[in-house]
């Protein structure tokens, strides 16, 4: 449900495979950098890059961050950088770091890699909410809304008393207008066991389904609450509004799971993908349309 949720962050695809997460009119792009931690669980290498120049590289898991893995145009930051695992004694130097490598007036990209260690299964490092608390920065806020840290446009000063990744990539093919909201439901039987759960809502397959009922009650009540935040996400990656498009959310995992969103003909297939299966959607997709 968090990757799910993690559909409400304002972030565009850009180039290179790095992903917009911040505006220039955005007031604290600081707060988008630890939203993005905060969504990821399992162990990333994040990359953060800020149109003014400065650029940091976090290794983060389990809404933690375990390591500063690099930092350019940020000065003195040596301590967080020769830390094999950061601590609370980082914990303002770090916020210091961060704030530097985040300037307002600036758009922020981020780029998500493996950790290319097994730094998914460390259990210290620090807690993004404690970051957050400290910043006086609201990790549940959306986008946009009433932020009482973000409205004044700056953050409390360091030492203040008192995180599928996303990952997200696009699969999309020229659709004909021609195929019939059907095709979700065929596309779901071409992708196979792999689609562990899946619902359909709207189109001509409104209301069809596979998996637990439990996952599959998960997925409505998440459409039912979310559904018209996440066609505002898929018009980001669509040519037109309300053109067909599937998006994966999270990294192929083989011991994991993504999310599968695909919109097509007025219908909208959410579901669970199992293991990394991503390689077998545009194969399904073509097979679905070639029904039509």
């Amino acid at each position: 449900m968090a990757r799910l949720l993690a559909l409400q962050t304002a972030s565009q695809v850009a180039v290179g495979g790095a992903r917009r997460i911040a505006e220039a009119s955005d007031r604290l792009p600081l707060a988008a950098l630890l939203r993005e931690v905060n969504e990821t669980v399992l162990g990333r290498r994040l990359t953060f890059a800020s149109a003014a120049g400065p650029q940091v590289t976090l290794e983060v898991a389990g809404r933690r961050v375990l390591r500063l893995a690099a930092a350019e145009a940020v000065p003195n930051a040596d301590a967080c950088l020769n830390a094999p695992v950061l601590e609370d004694t980082h914990k303002d130097e770090l916020i210091r770091i961060l704030q530097v490598a985040t300037p307002r007036g600036h758009v922020l990209h981020v780029i998500s890699q493996p950790i290319g260690r097994d730094g998914d299964e460390v259990s210290v490092g620090l807690p993004v909410a404690l970051l957050a608390d400290l910043l006086l920065i609201d990790l549940d806020a959306r986008p946009g809304s009433d932020n009482p840290a973000e409205a004044e446009g700056a953050a409390p000063p360091v030492g203040a008393e008192a995180a599928s990744g996303a990952v997200t990539g696009a699969v999309s093919g020229a659709v004909s207008g021609a195929v019939s909201g059907a095709a979700l439901e065929r596309f779901a039987g071409h992708v196979g066991s792999s689609l562990m759960a899946w619902l359909v809502v709207g189109g001509e397959a409104d209301g069809a389904s596979s998996g637990p009922e439990e996952m599959v009650s998960h997925l409505g009540s998440f459409l039912e609450a979310e559904g018209d935040a996440l066609s505002a996400q898929l018009d980001r990656l669509s040519t037109t509004p309300g053109g067909s498009v599937s998006l994966v959310l999270g990294a192929s995992l083989q011991d994991g799971h993504s999310t599968l969103c695909v919109r097509h003909a007025n219908g909208l297939l959410l579901g669970l993908l199992e293991g990394e299966t991503a390689r077998l959607l545009p194969r399904a997709w073509a097979l679905a349309l070639a029904k039509g």
